[in-house]
Parts: structure tokens; sequence; C-alpha cells
């Protein structure tokens, strides 16, 4: 691919990746105080995202296959049209329940059935994005490849968080149908300048080479668990601004957009900028940066006011933006170039089981206290930063009985 088009997919790709992530974003900053003025309780605001979350987890390996099969362009283009759809659903399903048009339970089923159709075909966006970057970087510039899809990402999350923050209390019906639009603007990229990558074509032959899950599972294991504390944490901040800091409902949602946002605005910076220049190995990434989110959802969880919990929630998305293109980068390294699409399929399932597990857990936590959903995420990084500690452990040893067994030849 010349390199003027291999650019212009990877803004493509970048333009995909921010919608998805913006919509994702504003759905889980808004819904739950948007829930309860629809008439939804807590529990059922968060089965809605936990029931899709369990449909990602199906879908996506799926769609990781299909990568291999059918390529992954085409994959892109299903993905980006039910991202487009579905707010254009959500927007009408508000808008005609806070008219008083239907009912609370007429609206909670269509809502639920609404976002279990784009999870089913949205699922495999982030699978066909990282195989792609896979098939178009060579192996020393693979986390700064997935970097780029982790701040694009951490932009799309600002943008939702932003659009929560200035009309998300006021006018949802209006957000919904602007993260439409920029579905359908990504959409429009995709079709017009993401080719099929050529390298994808070259491996195309033998779509069935294996996973190696024994190489691959303890990046499997960071995203579930880190995924989980995110998703927990966004399922709670608003709620916790309103239940414990004492802000009124729409105050609480514009609060908790604002420190979202900056969390975002945090992992863009340390993806798009400070990983080129520490230029570290994937598995050191992944291990400081896991480290320093658990201490900083500590912080978190300690915090008395909004601005120590808005500090807190930026210093974890300085850690999310080490993290995450760490364990990708990780992944991808670790998988053959012939299973780079099942590989990020079978990551996408630790995500949705992820996002099944945080929300539930968040609001049921919440009963309990504000802050036990925060020392709950705590304890889940604790565990991505042994598992990463113990990842590297074992990549080291094993370089090092292969280097023996080369001297024995």
């Amino acid at each position: 691919m010349p390199p003027t088009r291999h650019s212009l997919a990877q803004v493509a790709l970048f333009l995909a990746v921010m919608a998805n992530a913006a919509g994702q974003s504003f759905l889980f900053v808004v819904l739950p105080p948007l829930g309860r003025r629809l008439g939804f309780t807590d529990i059922q605001a968060g089965t809605i995202l936990s029931a899709s979350a369990l449909l990602l987890m199906i879908a996506a390996p799926a769609w990781g296959y299909l990568t291999e099969r059918i390529g992954r362009r085409p994959v892109l283009v299903i993905a980006l049209t039910g991202a487009m759809l579905a707010p254009l659903a959500f927007g009408f399903i508000v808008g005609r329940r806070l008219d008083g048009a239907m009912s609370g339970a007429l609206a909670l089923g269509l809502f639920l059935a609404a976002r279990s159709a784009q999870t089913l075909l949205s699922a495999g966006l982030l699978p066909a994005s990282q195989a792609y970057v896979a098939d178009i970087t060579a192996p020393e510039a693979r986390a700064g490849g997935m970097g780029i899809l982790g701040a694009a990402y951490g932009l799309g999350a600002i943008i939702g968080s932003a659009l929560a923050w200035r009309i998300g209390g006021s006018d949802a019906v209006l957000a919904f149908l602007l993260v439409s639009g920029l579905a359908g603007l990504a959409l429009a990229s995709v079709a017009l300048f993401a080719p099929e990558p050529r390298r994808h074509h070259a491996v195309a032959a033998s779509p069935g080479a294996d996973l190696n899950l024994s190489r691959i599972w303890p990046f499997f294991a960071i995203t579930l668990v880190s995924i989980s504390a995110y998703s927990i944490v966004q399922q709670v901040v608003a709620l916790r601004l309103q239940d414990a800091f004492g802000f009124a409902s729409d105050d609480s949602i514009a609060k908790a957009g604002l420190a979202l946002m900056a969390t975002a605005l945090a992992m863009i910076v340390v993806q798009g900028g400070v990983l080129r220049v520490l230029a570290l190995r994937p598995e050191t990434l992944l291990g400081a940066g896991a480290l320093l989110a658990a201490i900083a959802l500590l912080l978190a969880a300690l915090a008395q006011a909004y601005a120590e919990l808005f500090g807190a929630l930026v210093l974890l998305g300085v850690a999310l933006g080490l993290m995450l293109p760490g364990n990708l980068a990780a992944l991808s390294l670790r998988t053959g170039p012939g299973a780079q699409g099942k590989a990020a399929g079978f990551n996408v399932v630790g995500q949705g089981l992820g996002l099944a597990i945080g929300p539930l857990t968040g609001a049921a936590l919440h009963q309990l206290s504000p802050q036990m959903p925060f020392l709950a995420a705590t304890v889940l990084l604790a565990i991505a930063f042994a598992l990463a500690v113990g990842a590297s452990r074992r990549r080291r040893f094993s370089a090092i009985d292969e280097a023996a067994r080369s001297g024995e030849a």
C-alpha cells in the first residue's frame, strides 16, 4: 500500500474507533442518571449495558474469525453501520418517553433491544481495526500503531463525555443524533479510504491459523480485569456525585462528563505523544500502567471532594494510556500473522465480559457505599499488575531457555 493510501487508511481507522468510542462513552455517562428520568431503576440501567456486553462476548470472536475469511474492510463497514443507526433509535425512544407517549416498560424493552442490535453489528469493529493495524505495521512499530487506536478511543471518550457534559442532561435526543452523525462520517471515511490491506491478502490463503492460547491468556485476563474496573468507574461516577457529593441529576451528568473527558484527554496525550518518546517494551508499559492505575483508583476511593476525584481520574487516564497499548501490542506480537483477527476477537471477549461485569457490579456496590465500587476497581487493577509481572517473567525465562537450546545445538 503506497504511503499516502496507508496514511489515509490510518485516518479512517482512527475515525472509526473514535466514533464508536464516543457513542459508548456517552451512553455509559448519561444512561445511569437519564435512566432514572425515564423510569428505569439503577439495576435496570446497568442491565442494559451488561446484557449487551454479554452479546459482545459472543459476537466479537465470530467477527474476528470473519476478518480472516472475508477481510478487514467489510467487517468495518458493517460495524459502523450499526454504530450509526443505534443512536437514532436511542434518541427516538428517549424523546417519546420524555414526551409521555411511551410507557416506561416499553421504553426499557426497546432500549435493550436497540442496544443489543447495536452490539451484534458493531462487535467486529475492534477485532477488524486491530487486525488491520497488525497487517500494516512492522513488529517494532506495533505498540505505536496500537497506541494510535488507543488515542482514537480516548478522543472518542472525550467527545462522548463532552456531549454528556454540555447537552446530555438537557437535550439527550440531540446528543444521540450527533453521535449518529459522527459514526456516519467514520463509515464514509472507511468506505472511501480504507482498502483491504495487502498484508492480509498474503496470509488469506491460510486463514485457519490457530491461536496459541498458552502465550496470550495473560493479556486476555488483563483485558478482562482492566475493562471491568474502568466500566465500574464509568457506571458510578455520576451516581457518586449525586448521592455522596450532593449534586443534582443534571449537574451530576455534567460534572461526571467533565471528569471522564479529562480522563480520556490524559489517555490521548500519553498514547499520542509520550509513548513515542519513551519507546519502552510493551511489557514495561503494561506493568507500569497497571500499577499506576491501581494507585489512581485507590485515591479515587478515598476522595472527599469533587476536585480530589477529578484529579484521581486524570491520573487513571495517564495510567491507562500506558497500560492499554502495551497490552494490545504484547498480545499482537505473540500472535502469528494468520491469526491476528482471531486474537483480537478473542481479546474482545475479555472486553465484553468486563463490560458485563462492570456496570452491574458498580450499581450493586454503590448501593452498599459510594466508595465500594472504586475499592473493587483498585483490587482488579492490582490483579492486572500481578499478571503483567508474571507475563514479563515468563517471556524472559522463555528467551533464556531458547538461547540455551541454541547454544547446545
